[in-house]
């Protein structure tokens, strides 16, 4: 265990276990410290695709930033087969995006323009190819689009196959570890105190997702990071009842390739209540049934709640934190998961004075 690492992680979900994993590759000590276990949070409760579900309607910073994570994963997922045993299940299962009003098919034809403009792989699916490519949709269902290319990953194993390559590597980490405090000289961030001791650091990151303001205010500094709880069921069905990721006006189903099925997700801004309710368990199936009615008859496996990170302009927070030594990575809001890879990458090229890729001005946690 590193006594004094070069860097000191502050959470345990996907980005700070993939930014574990990317420095540990640059040969840098690592320490990773989480109040719970690995990927227990927001990482856990998502839904695991990775494309923005409205893409079309992101700032473009975090269109690019988005794009340039994805094409990451293929290579993470290589690198994490020879490193960890849990297999990620990483897929690509396409993305359908069905109308069935007036409203949804405005929004499928603002995101076909903006795919089309990009040069992105995007398909117009006539009716009887909709209900070829998944059969059983409502009879509500008029039109679609596919987004071919979009790929899915098992979210709730992303985190620990991270933490398990980055342990392997070198990466010292430590759970249900309380961060009380920092320790500092004027202008500078040398690690934290804990509960289970100080650590000394030569850079601190604070990963810590709707929890990072807590955890940074004892340095008097204020980030605006709200939790916005999102509920979801799973649902056990034969594999292949279900084909690509299919969404409809913010409901969306994602296939395991075990035939187990999420339906999401509520946005609820109620602070840090993780409770499950009858009124959300009651309206992601009803909204789950309409897209795709079979799925009404299917039994209930599990429901969860999770709270995402979220900023007042949707951008994530991902740099220098107005102190030497300090940097913080959080405010993914719904695409963590999505995010983790080039977030990784971002902060290791600012720990190693590299420029980084892309351009981090919109993303100041100080903006």
């Amino acid at each position: 265990m590193a006594k004094n690492p070069d860097v000191a992680i502050v959470g345990g979900g996907a980005v700070g276990t993939a930014l574990a994993w990317r420095l540990a590759k640059d040969g840098r000590s690592v320490v990773l410290l989480d109040k719970g276990d690995i990927g227990r949070e927001a990482s856990w409760a998502a839904g695991g695709i990775l494309t923005p579900v409205h893409l079309a309607d992101y700032p473009p910073a975090l269109s690019a930033l988005c794009d340039a994570s994805a094409k990451l994963y293929p290579d993470l997922v290589r690198e994490l087969r020879d490193y960890s045993t849990s297999d990620v299940e990483y897929r690509v299962c396409g993305f359908l995006i069905v109308e069935r009003d007036d409203d949804e098919a405005r929004h499928t034809a603002q995101l076909e323009a903006f795919k089309r403009a990009a040069g992105l792989p995007v398909e117009r699916l006539s009716l009887d190819a909709l209900r070829e490519l998944q059969p059983g949709l409502s009879s509500d269902v008029r039109g679609g689009l596919l987004l071919p290319d979009i790929a899915q990953i098992r979210n709730p194993r992303l985190a620990v196959a991270l933490a398990e390559a980055a342990q392997k590597k070198g990466v010292d980490i430590r759970r249900n570890v309380q961060v009380s405090g920092f320790l500092r000289v004027p202008g500078r961030v040398n690690g934290v105190r804990t509960s289970q001791g100080d650590i000394y650091a030569g850079t601190t990151v604070i990963a810590a997702g709707a929890w990072t303001g807590d955890v940074l205010k004892p340095l008097g500094l204020t980030l605006a990071v709200k939790p916005i709880k999102g509920q979801i069921l799973l649902t056990q069905a034969a594999p292949g009842l279900l084909g690509p990721v299919i969404e409809a006006a913010d409901t969306y189903l994602i296939p395991r390739a075990d035939g187990k099925i999420l339906i999401g997700s509520t946005l609820e801004d109620v602070g840090f209540d993780k409770q499950v309710t009858l009124d959300a368990v009651s309206s992601l199936g009803a909204r789950a049934a309409r897209i795709l009615p079979a799925l009404g008859k299917l039994p209930l496996v599990a429901s969860w709640a999770g709270l995402r990170p979220s900023t007042p302009d949707r951008l994530p927070y991902i740099g220098r934190a107005g102190m030497e030594g300090l940097l913080v990575a959080t405010g993914h809001y719904r695409n963590g998961i999505l995010l983790s890879p080039i977030t990784a990458e971002l902060i290791a090229d600012l720990i190693a004075g590299r420029t980084p890729s892309l351009d981090l001005a919109p993303f100041d946690p100080l903006r």
